[in-house]
């Protein structure tokens, strides 16, 4: 088995925990200037390219291959959708309580998702979307 696929729950929370890094940066920037409405929407189309790939690709597949986690998946996509909202909502924020409204939503739905997929995904033995595989 190819140690990158055991391993591919622990890469999630790698991704989820960049992530949390570019919230605080945010939340420590206070009034969204120039600057950080800039970085903020470079990591708004991060996190919506994290989210597309999930819901296309990595949870039909999870979704198949292990059919108890269709209301998880489905909670989850449901939550990608209110997130999405919300980064619509950042995108036009002039102040700290959208960034905090925001990130509180985003982190509390990183630790839901990472507490119900990562030991599936470290169980995987190959995955669609794997380079190589």
């Amino acid at each position: 088995m190819d140690e990158r696929v055991r391993a591919f729950g622990d890469e999630l929370v790698k991704v989820h925990d960049w992530f949390r890094g570019e919230l605080a940066k945010l939340r420590a920037g206070g009034d969204v200037t120039d600057d950080l409405r800039a970085h903020c929407l470079t990591f708004c189309d991060a996190l919506n390219f994290h989210h597309s790939g999930e819901d296309r690709v990595a949870f039909p597949y999870l979704e198949r291959l292990r059919p108890e986690l269709k209301e998880p998946l489905d909670r989850l996509r449901e939550e990608h959708e209110a997130i999405a909202a919300l980064v619509g909502e950042l995108r036009a924020a002039t102040g700290p309580a959208a960034v905090e409204r925001v990130a509180a939503e985003l982190e509390a739905h990183l630790d839901y998702e990472e507490k119900v997929l990562v030991p599936v995904l470290n169980s995987l033995e190959s995955v669609p979307w794997a380079v190589g595989g």
